[in-house]
């Protein structure tokens, strides 16, 4: 007992400063939480602030939204994937009302009068835009476009012959000299058309390029306070202007809220970023963009002027300059076509291309018959080794394929496209328009594209494609090898990856001459692609598309691709939910519609047709298509993915599905020059 006392004794010290040490441990411990609780609680009271404002949307979402997307095009997975895949530009899209010099082209006029809530949602007009009479141009013969009775409507270019391929030669990128020169140019050429007639107004003319009910995704601008609310303006345009201050390396992108006017002072990658316009979100966003420089252009009095100075051109461009550098320090010595656009498709003449194709081109006559409109010529580009059932009805050049095995379907359709693009760029046919605009068969044409898609030299205009990525992590393998192939093996002397552009080789706007240097490019990028499992794998469907802004990047031409609903060349239903300032509709995305019980009311899927009465393996006779029903709010119209359907949305899709049908209308059973599938089936095999 004596012993236990004892040692109780001795320990007591011990064992209270045992105690002191784990309740001064307990009190740090309290003191690290009580910190890290205080931290939180702004952090949410900051974050509560900007969700007020932001509709409860979460940045970190639409993030993990684009990497979802990655590597899924339009036409590359199957069905399953195709239903899950989401739209960058947002679900939202409401009446901008008061565009009354907007045009009505591409609707009939005994339609016009039916249905005009449902078409202002769709065309983002105002009622009274749309019942504007504008008189329409009588139906010309296009005599100039077609060859009766010939076995090619034009000269097939072939080894040897005028249009023969490059044979490897390439043209030099631009130098810095001639980059600065082309600037200074104003060049003096004839128009092919009128553009005081063309009376719907441009969309970008506003520096700010607002899109209200809108959202976009960026990084906070360098030096600036995340927090909006403690940036307040009182107008979106001043805020648009406090960005602008900042230069464009500190901000090109901003949101602004009508309700708290807290102003978010943003940072992009690139200033055309897709805006989120769901259902919910009050913001007004906006972008301050680079200098689009317009084609300058002169007007002529005579159309016989005009298409006597295309003639002198083509006879210019047979000769030796065809195949020199069409960018030098002096562009005054390179022969100028007309102001104009010619329209190029590519197709590998496979049925299911030429009954996309046979429509198009139907849309595509009747857009150009808009007043003031720039659209002149039309080419289809045939990568193929003989002609096919359609060159008596469209106009076509036909340039042999790289890859003959193609005639008859292969694992990637598209991997001659760039070559036969390259190889056409040479031509005089090339040449009979300033500008072209790269298409694809799957597009329709609801009205004509404005004269101002025609940029000066060393700018195209295109198309943002969300899914486009250089930079992103997943895509980096694929993005290194092309950046190798394209700036060599010095890591140092590459461009930001940030600096290639999110966009591809359709739709895009570009100058003849462009093409010609960009186009041998690319299709060096492309052959390089398909020969690189590394490209293969990670691309996929899409490696064409990052081959061209590879190649875009590398010979120094700048890409625009504004977003949706500014961008003034193409939607892609039902993703997009109003035409906005486009011309062409991308029906790949093939909306399934049904109702909130699951039921299936409607679908516009183009891998689904299989053509009427009388269509083979070679042939599909086309049939109108159904539309969509009319809305109904209490039927919860959904997407095959779940996706929940707006009114602007239905109405988008039913102007998809009308456009199509009117195309579809034009046309006779069978292509000009064949009387069934037989001849169909002759004329692929046999030829003409």
């Amino acid at each position: 007992v004596s012993l236990g006392r004892a040692r109780r004794g001795i320990m007591a010290p011990l064992v209270r400063a045992r105690q002191r040490r784990k309740r001064l441990a307990v009190c740090a411990l309290c003191g690290v939480v009580g910190l890290l609780g205080f931290a939180i609680a702004q952090a949410l009271r900051v974050r509560g602030a900007r969700d007020d404002v932001f509709g409860d949307r979460d940045h970190g979402a639409f993030r993990i939204a684009r990497d979802a997307h990655f590597e899924r095009r339009h036409d590359g997975p199957s069905n399953a994937a195709r239903a899950s895949l989401r739209s960058h530009h947002g679900r939202h899209a409401p009446l901008r009302d008061g565009l009354d010099e907007s045009s009505d082209a591409g609707r009939d006029g005994a339609n016009r009068d039916l249905d005009i809530d449902r078409v202002s949602h769709a065309l983002g007009l105002s009622s009274h835009a749309l019942h504007r009479h504008r008189e329409r141009v009588s139906e010309e013969s296009d005599a100039g476009e077609r060859t009766v009775g010939g076995s090619n409507p034009r000269s097939t270019p072939r080894d040897g012959d005028d249009g023969a391929r490059l044979g490897g030669a390439r043209a030099p990128p631009f130098s810095d000299d001639a980059r600065g020169d082309l600037d200074q140019v104003s060049a003096s050429v004839a128009l092919a058309f009128d553009p005081d007639l063309f009376a719907r107004r441009d969309e970008d003319e506003d520096e700010c390029h607002a899109v209200e009910n809108a959202d976009v995704w960026a990084e906070p601008a360098v030096g600036v306070t995340a927090n909006g609310a403690l940036n307040a303006k009182q107008t979106a345009g001043e805020c648009c202007a406090a960005c602008a201050a900042l230069g464009e390396l500190r901000c090109n992108l901003w949101t602004w809220s009508p309700e708290t006017h807290a102003c978010f002072l943003k940072r992009g990658a690139t200033p055309y970023q897709p805006l989120d316009r769901r259902p919910g979100i009050t913001l007004t966003a906006g972008a301050i963009w680079p200098k689009m420089p317009k084609y300058a252009t002169k007007r002529v009095e005579s159309a016989k002027e005009t298409f006597s100075s295309a003639t002198e051109t083509d006879k210019t461009l047979s000769s030796s300059n065809r195949n020199r550098n069409p960018i030098s320090a002096d562009p005054s010595d390179v022969p100028l076509a007309p102001s104009c656009i010619t329209t190029m498709i590519t197709s590998n003449g496979q049925p299911y291309m030429n009954w996309q194709t046979r429509v198009f081109y139907q849309t595509w006559l009747e857009a150009k018959k808009e007043p003031g409109s720039p659209l002149v010529h039309f080419t289809r580009i045939l990568h193929r080794t003989r002609d096919d059932e359609l060159v008596r009805e469209i106009p076509t050049v036909r340039i042999d394929p790289t890859h003959p095995e193609c005639d008859n379907g292969c694992d990637y359709a598209v991997k001659d496209r760039a070559r036969a693009i390259a190889t056409w760029a040479t031509t005089p046919d090339a040449r009979r328009c300033s500008h072209v605009l790269m298409a694809e068969a799957d597009y329709l044409m609801v009205r004509s594209p404005p004269p101002s898609v025609m940029l000066q030299r060393g700018h195209t205009y295109g198309f943002l494609f969300g899914y486009i990525i250089p930079w992103h992590a997943d895509a980096m393998p694929a993005s290194e090898r092309l950046a190798e192939q394209a700036f060599g093996k010095d890591t140092e002397k590459w461009p930001a990856m940030e600096s290639v552009p999110q966009s591809g080789n359709a739709p895009q706007v570009v100058h003849a001459d462009d093409l010609a240097v960009l186009a041998a490019a690319w299709a060096d990028s492309v052959e390089f692609g398909e020969s690189d499992p590394i490209v293969k794998r990670v691309f996929g469907w899409v490696r064409d598309m990052y081959a061209f802004d590879f190649a875009a990047r590398k010979v120094g031409v700048t890409v625009h691709y504004p977003p949706v609903p500014l961008n003034k060349l193409m939607v892609q239903p039902p993703a997009d939910t109003d035409l906005g300032a486009g011309c062409l509709m991308h029906y790949t995305w093939s909306p399934i519609l049904s109702d909130k019980s699951g039921r299936e009311l409607w679908k516009f899927d183009k891998r689904s047709f299989r053509g009427g009465p009388g269509s083979t393996a070679h042939f599909t006779v086309l049939e109108q298509q159904t539309l969509p029903p009319p809305w109904d709010e209490e039927k919860g119209f959904k997407l095959q993915a779940g996706e929940a359907v707006t009114e602007p949305g239905l109405a988008l899709m039913r102007l998809m599905a009308e456009t199509f049908n009117k195309g579809v209308a034009k046309l006779t059973r069978f292509p000009e020059g064949t009387r069934d599938a037989e001849d169909v089936r002759r004329v692929r095999q046999e030829g003409w």
